[in-house]
């Protein structure tokens, strides 16, 4: 019989295939702690009306990114470490929001408080963090049938906890304090830098705005009683009668004015100078409907404050006629007009200079081209007409918020002011009106409509009070 010569063995070939399993269970460990942290790991905080949800990404960016549908987002870049903060506002409660208008903390206070409460969100978030690191790395390991009192179980919860301390030492070591001062936009926000100045408006003068809402909120119904009331001054006798409205920026209480002043002047035509909305997005769209209720002609010219989309879903609406460009003859008048050119985009901050000129030219230009000059020019800003005055018998336009009736070389220029009371704009400055105009037309003996008349409606319903203006042209 023959024994093998040579007995020892490589201590290596051994000891190899171990630490290798071990460096395994390890990897996995890492792993299930850091999924479980991705899909588990998040907080949900109230403040006041207002729910947010808190919890975290991995992104190269790291940072904190505030999402606020359907607006956008607000990305701060508050740290380097690629995992990333997720704030989203979840929800708000508007039937609580009304009950706490009273509590509302001064502007002072409020950014703090919400700072505060982010703050202890936060640190329970990196509790949850190391709850579910550590309950990941427990699924790793007896998934690997690794159970106390062996060695690597000891090891492998340790893996976790370093794991998880990396992660929290890395977003606390990396953190810029002075992120909220270079805020990134994104989504629609990185078109609309005004949104964010309208925000920061509201919140700059958030007790204002909490005393008029609950003020405008009680005396509402007293605005819809005026409305009614509302009476054809002398009983004027007309041809026809057309409502001019404009910048009603998104505010609901205008459609139950443009109803009732429908019904008291037997309106057949409306014609809107722009800014149905604030910010043109989807959400805002939701009160397109209310213009089909109206249930008489639409004449819609775009404004700074409109959108593609606001345009698009207008667009489909039977009673609504998108002027953007070029004429339009309806209850026999013919009406001119050109849409705003920030209106092509999703951003309402002005055009530039060459931009509002190169518009004007054009509709100078349109209205050249015609056979006879059209009876009425809308315009959301009064500088898209100005090279017409003289040449057209009525020009009508808002923008400016601010009711406004003048006769220069023959035309009647008739700013509508703001027919939604400037939205929320309305609610941080005192006394703004709901504000419109009423147009009549007669027939002369040749059968052709003329301008007869206008009244201004102006209704502060906040201060209950009612005012009506007539301005009156000789046949």
């Amino acid at each position: 019989m023959k024994f093998p010569t040579k007995l020892s063995l490589n201590p290596t070939s051994a000891i190899k295939p171990a630490w290798i399993k071990k460096l395994a269970i390890l990897l996995l460990v890492v792993i299930m702690s850091l999924v479980f942290v991705q899909l588990f790991a998040q907080v949900s905080f109230n403040y006041y009306s207002f729910s947010f949800n808190l919890q975290t990404r991995w992104d190269w960016q790291g940072g904190t990114r505030i999402s606020i549908p359907p607006v956008g987002q607000l990305f701060l870049k508050s740290h380097h470490f690629p995992l990333q903060l997720v704030i989203t506002l979840n929800q708000i409660d508007l039937a609580k929001l009304e009950k706490q208008l009273d509590s509302i903390p001064p502007q002072e206070q409020w950014l703090p408080t919400f700072q505060k409460e982010v703050s202890k969100a936060i640190f329970t978030l990196f509790g949850n963090v190391l709850l579910f690191g550590i309950c990941g790395g427990l699924v790793a390991l007896l998934m690997m049938r690794v159970f106390p009192p062996d060695r690597m179980f000891g090891y492998g919860i340790l893996t976790t906890v370093l794991i998880i301390a990396l992660l929290v030492a890395g977003i606390l070591g990396t953190y810029q304090p002075d992120a909220l001062e270079r805020p990134e936009y994104q989504g629609v926000l990185a078109g609309a830098p005004w949104a964010m100045n309208l925000v920061s408006m509201g919140l700059n003068h958030l007790d204002v705005l909490s005393a008029n809402l609950k003020r405008v909120t009680q005396d509402v119904s007293l605005l819809y009683k005026q409305a009614s009331g509302i009476q054809n001054l002398a009983g004027l006798e007309s041809d026809l009668a057309v409502l001019h409205v404009s910048d009603i920026h998104n505010n609901p209480a205008a459609f139950d004015l443009l109803q009732e002043l429908i019904a008291n002047f037997k309106v057949r035509l409306v014609i809107d100078t722009g800014d149905l909305t604030d910010y043109g997005t989807a959400v805002e769209a939701e009160i397109l409907p209310r213009i089909d209720q109206l249930s008489i002609p639409y004449l819609f010219v775009p404004g700074n404050h409109d959108s593609p989309l606001i345009l698009e879903r207008l667009a489909k609406l039977p009673g609504v006629k998108v002027l953007d460009s070029g004429s339009y003859t309806v209850e026999g008048l013919t009406i001119t007009g050109i849409a705003d050119p920030a209106s092509t985009r999703y951003n309402s901050d002005v055009a530039p200079p060459e931009e509002l000129e190169k518009t004007a030219a054009a509709l100078s230009e349109q209205v050249a081209g015609m056979a006879e000059a059209p009876d009425i020019v809308a315009v959301h800003e009064r500088i898209f007409a100005a090279d017409l005055i003289g040449k057209v018998p009525l020009i009508l336009h808002g923008h400016d918020h601010k009711y406004s009736f003048s006769e220069v070389r023959g035309t009647a220029i008739v700013d509508a002011g703001t027919t939604g009371a400037a939205g929320l704009r309305g609610l941080v400055k005192e006394g703004v009106p709901y504000s419109a105009s009423v147009l009549y037309w007669k027939k002369d003996d040749q059968g052709e409509l003329r301008l007869h008349a206008i009244d201004s409606i102006r209704i502060n319903g906040a201060a209950g009070r009612l005012t009506i203006e007539r301005h009156t042209f000789k046949d």
